[in-house]
């Protein structure tokens, strides 16, 4: 959902390699939930700014930005896909690692499909609750869940303990967004599932999909439009891009009476730095002076314009 600034300065938890702890903002996102990016106040300030001012040069005209993040930082590529050799150290490994990450997968289902059925949350047994939880930003209608590997800094252990293939993919993933906003997660949608069209909060954050279960046994399959570009997710192959950009899913319907790995879309989901990239998508070089800066929660104290 669309964070919002809130709350004095905290603390950021520990990263991926138990990062230390950095000045951090509080952000506040429309489901209510909080956490503290790792990033200077005057910064997060900066960039809010920014992008209120982008929505109001366009309000009162026919001008619709396709990207309306709550938080723009300055000096950032702004591209709505990123190719994959963007990322040559993650990319490789995550698809090397697709059909370990399948098994899991597969196996998670088959324990979902042993619980009870119950309509109501999507074919989601009650005793699978506790790992596999619904999305709940209120953007969409249909069956979405995610079960979280890796969440405000730290992993989340019974999921992880539970697709350890899976976890261990995500821990040797060297661009991962390490601190919050990153997330990596198992994301699931069955047939007739639409997301509203909606942006993520910041741009200084990508998102990469890596598809290890398509409906009906598909290589590749439609229903993701980024920016009004729709690319298919293509099995075991990883699709990135900035969710500050206006995206939206839509599944076709289809019989859901039928064994859930049949019918489901599952992807890995795993955030990404921008700032990481490679230098064929590089910011002009005063930007990514000051973006490593940031990356590394060393942020000089003047707001960057």
């Amino acid at each position: 959902g669309i964070g919002v600034l809130a709350g004095p300065p905290a603390q950021a938890a520990g990263g991926m390699e138990g990062n230390a702890a950095a000045s951090a903002a509080t952000v506040r996102y429309a489901d209510g939930d909080e956490e503290a990016w790792p990033l200077d106040n005057a910064l997060v300030d900066a960039a809010r700014a920014r992008a209120d001012a982008k929505k109001r040069s366009a309000a009162g005209t026919d001008a619709v930005s396709r990207q309306r993040p709550s938080f723009l930082f300055a000096g950032l590529r702004t591209l709505a896909y990123w190719p994959r050799d963007a990322f040559p150290r993650s990319v490789p490994a995550l698809e090397r690692a697709a059909p370990a990450i399948r098994a899991e997968v597969l196996q998670l289902l088959a324990a979902v499909e042993s619980c009870p059925d119950d309509a109501e949350d999507g074919c989601m047994g009650p005793a699978a609750s506790a790992r596999w939880e619904l999305q709940q930003e209120g953007l969409h209608s249909g069956t979405w869940h995610k079960l979280e590997l890796w969440a405000r800094g730290e992993c989340v252990q019974e999921n992880c303990g539970a697709a350890p293939c899976t976890a261990a993919a995500v821990m040797a993933t060297a661009d991962a967004m390490r601190e919050a906003p990153g997330r990596a997660a198992l994301s699931l949608m069955l047939p007739g599932t639409r997301v509203r069209p909606h942006c993520g909060p910041t741009n200084h954050r990508l998102r990469l999909h890596l598809p290890v279960l398509l409906p009906r046994g598909a290589r590749s399959s439609g229903g993701l439009r980024v920016a009004g570009e729709e690319q298919p997710w293509v099995l075991d192959r990883c699709l990135i891009f900035d969710d500050s950009f206006e995206h939206e899913v839509e599944l076709p319907a289809a019989d859901l009476a039928v064994p859930l790995a049949e019918i489901a879309r599952v992807v890995l989901l795993v955030d990404l730095s921008s700032l990481m990239a490679m230098s064929t998508c590089a910011v002009p070089a005063m930007g990514l002076a000051q973006s490593a800066a940031l990356a590394h929660g060393r942020v000089p104290g003047a707001p960057i314009d």
